[in-house]
């Protein structure tokens, strides 16, 4: 069959003008639509985003109260330490007097006693009495292979008289052997 279009030249370019609109509105719709629905993604990404940022920021305030404790107790510890080291410095240090002490009167000689002893850092001065020059030179004797001292010297030595006894009146300067192991081998003697 053949058709034939009766309608004047005019109506026929409004009726493909017409759908040409309704094409263009279509796409226009379309168009928008997929717009919206991609600006709706958008949002919800963004949105999930941000969430994800909110829930890393509060952690990393949890972690950060975590670290700042740490640090505290690290703190701590470290003082502890440090006073720990104090206490265990000064308990060898109030060790060592106590046996420089009963070094020297442990080397006392029977005939011999001491008047006075002064200690300065690591210089020991001690005078006294003895009956005889002999029991002041066993007494030096004595001091010198003590592993406490060393640099023993007799200073003074000179005579006088208690009562009726002729005595000898000395003076012996003489250092401390600054060595720690000392102390550990007379505890570890006892």
């Amino acid at each position: 069959m053949i058709k034939i279009n009766l309608l004047p030249k005019e109506s026929r370019k409004r009726v493909g003008l017409g759908q040409q609109i309704f094409l263009l509105l279509l796409i226009l719709v379309v168009t928008f639509a997929g717009i919206g629905f991609y600006w709706s993604y958008l949002n919800g990404v963004i949105e999930q985003k941000e969430s994800e940022i909110a829930r890393t920021k509060q952690r990393l305030q949890e972690l950060q109260k975590i670290i700042d404790e740490i640090e505290k107790f690290e703190a701590q510890r470290l003082a502890l330490e440090q006073k720990l080291a104090v206490i265990a410095k000064l308990e060898k240090e109030q060790e060592l007097p106590v046996h420089i002490l009963d070094e020297v009167f442990l080397t006392l000689e029977e005939d011999l006693w001491l008047n006075s002893y002064q200690q300065n850092d690591f210089d020991f001065d001690i005078s006294g009495t003895a009956i005889s020059n002999p029991v002041v030179s066993d007494y030096l004797r004595n001091l010198e292979s003590s592993p406490y001292f060393e640099n023993v010297e007799l200073i003074v030595s000179q005579g006088g008289t208690i009562g009726s006894q002729s005595v000898r009146n000395f003076q012996i300067k003489m250092k401390l052997t600054p060595q720690q192991d000392v102390g550990e081998e007379g505890e570890n003697s006892e």
